[in-house]
């Protein structure tokens, strides 16, 4: 209850995240969200820890699927988060892009981290994304997943509808510098969650998003790696003023 307390109190951004943020919302879809929180001084350089609290209502200690009836809402320490973008995780990368009607809350101070998503961004990206989506495409192909999905359209259609998404977005990432959400092939991502592709189509829309990722790699002129100098910057400059050092 102490980290739940914690995590609420010193709450700086809340936002939908998943298929709501994506554009591939369902009926059959759970909700999803994503917060950062500023821990108090004992968390960071004293010895407490609390780097992730979990606010929704299925502990995912349970083995089993969420429900379009669960709520999946992770709240990260805003020194897990930075550790996490500097690695180009997938699912915090996206928080630095969310569209405004998926923006729940903001607290001014999360501004000065959204304003450098630059200094996280890097080739690292080509390696996290097409890593996710690997993990995907082996479920697919060997035909594991929700039982009731792979009985009715041969395969997992969540699977490959985030083995799609998960390459688009690498894809645009090393291209653009950014992800644009609602993703602008989301159309696609809903007919294959949606089952109206056979799995052979899917895998090969997949071995083409591949080769342009790969290409992408190749001539994209993102950074080697995050700026840790500044980022270590910008994560001391967001406590000291948090806990009141810094006007």
């Amino acid at each position: 209850m102490k980290e739940i307390d914690l995590a609420q109190k010193n709450l700086i951004y809340k936002v939908i995240t998943g298929s709501n943020a994506y554009g591939t919302y369902t009926k059959e879809s759970d909700m999803d969200y994503s917060g950062i929180f500023i821990p108090a001084e004992d968390y960071v350089i004293g010895l407490y820890k609390c780097d992730q609290v979990n606010l929704g209502t299925k502990n995912h200690s349970l083995n089993r699927k969420n429900t379009k009836d669960d709520i999946d809402y992770s709240v990260y320490s805003l020194t897990k988060f930075i550790h996490l973008a500097i690695g180009n995780n997938p699912n915090i990368i996206e928080l630095f892009f969310m569209p405004e009607n998926c923006i729940l809350y903001k607290h001014p101070i999360m501004e000065k981290l959204l304003n450098n998503y630059k200094l996280f961004i890097s080739k690292k990206a080509f390696h996290t994304f097409t890593g996710y989506a690997y993990a995907q495409r082996k479920k697919l192909e060997n035909m594991t997943g929700r039982t009731e999905l792979v009985a009715k359209y041969g395969y997992d259609t969540k699977f490959a509808s985030h083995l799609i998404r998960l390459l688009y977005e690498g894809w645009q990432i090393l291209v653009e510098g950014k992800i644009t959400l609602p993703l602008t092939n989301n159309n696609l991502i809903l007919d294959i969650k949606k089952g109206r592709y056979d799995l052979n189509r899917v895998l090969n829309e997949a071995d083409s998003l591949e080769a342009q990722i790969n290409i992408a790699y190749s001539t994209t002129n993102l950074q080697h790696s995050a700026d840790i100098v500044n980022i270590n910057k910008l994560q001391k400059s967001m406590l000291k003023k948090w806990w009141g050092y810094e006007k």
